[in-house]
């Protein structure tokens, strides 16, 4: 099964209630482009990340708004803000970092809301049962890379029927593997 590759740069994800405070109630963000998830984009918009002295710029804002605030940066962020953000998947969010976010208007303080993503694979709930995946399911993803390919394992089964077939990792993995958007995985056993 090829398997699409998604590269992740850091980003956020804001409430309404957090996005009205950073840029102002009836702020219309601007998207830049769609991303490979249906339905989710990325805003032209940017913030900074402040975590104690140091700070991160250019922190794009991705769309649609969500229910909760998140924050998901790379590992090496950790060391650059001084924090230590822990490997979790989206939303699971309890004992995760604190940050400060610096918008246009305001600035606001995130408690357990910043973590470095977990790899995973988006996948349907029929895409899965072809395959006898099962949801949260750990698996093992090959990279096609020829020199430098590389088996991601802890692989995380993301399965429901409003994503599309997409294996997700941060630019720091896929730098590891050399991988490129739109690169191409496979399931190994």
């Amino acid at each position: 099964m090829r398997i699409p590759i998604g590269i992740s740069n850091r980003h956020i994800h804001l409430s309404q209630a957090d996005a009205d405070k950073l840029f102002g109630k009836w702020y219309e963000f601007k998207i830049l482009k769609n991303l490979s998830q249906p339905w989710q984009f990325a805003y032209e918009e940017t913030v900074v990340i402040k975590w104690s002295k140091w700070e991160i710029k250019n922190v794009r804002i991705l769309g649609p708004v969500r229910k909760q605030t998140q924050v998901e940066i790379f590992m090496w962020d950790n060391y650059v803000l001084g924090c230590n953000a822990p490997i979790k998947l989206s939303w699971d969010l309890k004992w995760s970092e604190s940050l400060n976010i610096i918008g246009p208007n305001w600035s606001i303080y995130l408690q357990e809301w910043v973590i470095v993503a977990k790899r995973h694979l988006h996948i349907t709930q029929s895409e899965a049962d072809d395959r006898w995946l099962k949801n949260n399911q750990k698996i093992k993803i090959k990279t096609n890379n020829p020199e430098r390919w590389l088996i991601f394992d802890n692989v995380v089964v993301r399965i429901t029927d409003t994503s599309w077939l997409d294996f997700h990792v941060d630019i720091e993995e896929a730098n590891a593997a050399g991988l490129k958007i739109w690169d191409r995985g496979e399931i190994v056993e």
